[in-house]
């Protein structure tokens, strides 16, 4: 916490941004092969962000709980699904590395399908985490 406001909703941007951005150059990497460097850097840049975001959230959930009476379990639906996107874009990554290593097209669009469905719940987590904060 910051002078008694939380850090994450400060930090939670910035993995969002990287993350879904990193799908965008992946899907764009099919065609352009040179884009590959920049989806890897991006999806580990975006990880990063993502973990200390994740890792953040625990003073934001003491401060929603005694400043904006959120209810304990939409709290922990929201970390659920953060977890289950910063999962599934680790998997994604993976598999960019063993296309990297291999050279097998398949791996690619795995990699791709992967990380479009880590942005799907990527777009959740935020979706339940700004019901949290805007709608009462």
């Amino acid at each position: 916490m910051l002078a008694g406001v939380p850090l994450h909703p400060l930090l939670v941007h910035m993995p969002i941004g990287l993350l879904l951005f990193a799908t965008l150059l992946l899907l764009g990497s099919l065609k352009w092969t040179q884009l590959k460097l920049f989806s890897l850097i991006s999806l580990c840049a975006g990880l990063l962000s993502g973990v200390a975001a994740y890792l953040t959230g625990d003073g934001a959930e003491e401060f929603a709980e005694s400043q904006l009476n959120v209810a304990r379990d939409a709290i922990h639906h929201h970390e659920d699904f953060a977890l289950y996107s910063l999962l599934t874009f680790g998997l994604s990554l993976v598999l960019l590395l063993l296309h990297y290593r291999s050279k097998k097209q398949p791996l690619l669009i795995a990699s791709l399908i992967v990380a479009i469905i880590g942005s799907g719940l990527l777009a959740y987590a935020g979706h339940l985490g700004g019901q949290m904060v805007y709608v009462k």
